[in-house]
């Protein structure tokens, strides 16, 4: 029999999940629209993402972030960290839906935490602070919860993360992530990745939310 201690837990993410982070963008529509409307403006000037890229990609971008909402198994957490966040991908769209929780935007590029403040004034988003610094260097002293939309490897970002009072990390990543977890990891993680592959689009598959929590209580 396998063993489930040292194993990578895996599941298929509803489609109604889908529906919800959907019908979160239309109720937020005119906020996301500026935003897309701000990342344009600032593509001319700052390199946030490919001059190819459509509007419409980024809107599904957005969708793709707000898919970190409902995916989650800790929701006790005020703030959440976006661990390089590059022009604010999945942190902002999630701070224009959740105006409750406190959101830190981290990044050592110092021109995209000037375009992520220039954002959080353009939107009025008080619950928004950006931080020029990398996540091992933040200093945190609240509980926190990690987001990231492919930014690290897996060990990287749990390197960087030592010592630091996280809840959970969330990280949005291609299925490949599961060729950079051994079993020494899993040995200290509970890891889970949750897959896009039934949602009948072709942006989502091969891709899904991969889910790492401590095995023990307390810090490393």
């Amino acid at each position: 029999m396998p063993d489930r201690e040292n194993t990578i837990l895996i599941s298929d993410v509803s489609r109604e999940t889908l529906a919800v982070a959907e019908a979160l963008f239309e109720q937020n529509h005119d906020s996301f629209s500026r935003l897309v409307d701000c990342w344009n403006r600032w593509n001319k000037t700052v390199n946030l993402f490919s001059k190819k890229t459509k509007r419409s990609d980024l809107e599904k971008h957005i969708v793709h972030s707000l898919l970190l909402n409902g995916i989650t198994k800790r929701r006790d957490c005020n703030l959440i960290l976006d661990a390089g966040t590059g022009g604010g991908l999945p942190g902002l769209p999630l701070a224009i839906i959740r105006r409750d929780k406190n959101f830190l935007l981290v990044d050592k590029v110092q021109k995209k935490c000037l375009v992520i403040r220039d954002i959080v004034r353009a939107l009025d988003l008080p619950n928004v602070r950006a931080l020029h610094s990398d996540l091992a260097d933040a200093d945190v002293r609240s509980p926190f919860r990690i987001v990231s939309k492919h930014a690290f490897p897996v060990k990287t970002i749990l390197k960087a993360a030592a010592g630091k009072n996280w809840t959970e990390i969330a990280m949005l990543k291609g299925d490949n992530v599961l060729s950079e977890t051994d079993r020494v990891l899993m040995e200290s993680y509970v890891i889970s990745f949750h897959r896009f592959n039934n949602f009948g689009d072709p942006f989502f598959d091969n891709r899904g939310v991969l889910l790492v929590h401590r095995k023990t209580a307390g810090r490393e």
